[in-house]
């Protein structure tokens, strides 16, 4: 029973992550251009620079892929290092406000979401902008249709007798919750994702909402590694930004 809750539960994850990712693709492919557009006129200073960086991570639905974006144009001497820091700032700020609008009770709008963008996908054109239109809304509606999944199959784990003996560890140690937060996070590139599944959990009385924080935590750090391990070989100007971005979200933590 135990075996199934939780293949169950990772199914939901993995559909999650595949919506996600469909999201991030369409949005690529059919705006790609205007929002690198968008990004290079909006930091000419600190202000704008955050908002574009709220802007482009909720469409994106991802900070890492704004933090990669922004790092190669550092290095291409693109946008001075001040104002790319505020963009990844207002990026970490994006990925909360995707997390705070699914924390809504949205799974009613996952068979219209996934009906109108099979709709539009299934156009003759490849590469029409609706075509992707279609990609972005199936991606929304499979991530709705996941959270319903995670939080269904995690309810039974309330009377598991099991459960409160493997999260005691975490629950007496945040230091090991915070970083079984920051490995979740790097083996799955998403924060967005682990602070989604977190939610879930604590919803269904799963996990306590004090340890469900201390996760977090870890999950926003978690979510730089990646960027700054894949900056390491690129110039100075570009490695500065997720390096920046890592001691922002350190400090954040501690």
């Amino acid at each position: 029973m135990a075996s199934l809750i939780l293949l169950k539960i990772i199914g939901g994850v993995c559909l999650l992550l595949f919506g996600l990712k469909l999201v991030r693709s369409g949005v690529t492919r059919a705006f790609g251009v205007q929002l690198r557009k968008l990004i290079s006129l909006a930091t000419k200073n600190r202000i704008t620079s955050l908002l574009a960086g709220v802007g482009v991570t909720a469409l994106l639905q991802s900070s890492t892929a704004t933090t990669m974006i922004i790092s190669s144009f550092a290095g291409q001497g693109l946008i001075a290092t001040s104002a790319a820091l505020a963009v990844v700032l207002g990026a970490d700020v994006g990925t909360t406000l995707v997390a705070q609008v699914l924390t809504f009770d949205l799974s009613w709008l996952s068979p219209a979401l996934l009906l109108v963008g099979y709709i539009f996908y299934s156009g003759k054109e490849q590469a029409a902008t609706r075509r992707q239109i279609g990609r972005i809304l199936i991606g929304l509606g499979l991530m709705l249709l996941a959270l319903a999944t995670i939080k269904a199959a995690a309810a039974p784990l309330k009377t598991s007798d099991t459960l409160p003996l493997i999260l005691a560890p975490l629950d007496s140690d945040p230091v090991l919750a915070i970083l079984v937060g920051v490995i979740l996070t790097w083996v799955f590139h998403s924060s967005l994702a682990i602070v989604l599944l977190l939610m879930s959990m604590v919803h269904t009385e799963v996990v306590p909402i004090h340890l469900g924080l201390i996760m977090v935590l870890g999950a926003n750090i978690g979510n730089v590694i990646a960027p700054f391990l894949s900056s390491l070989k690129e110039p100075p100007q570009a490695a500065r930004i997720p390096a920046g971005n890592l001691v922002m979200r350190l400090a954040g933590v501690l």
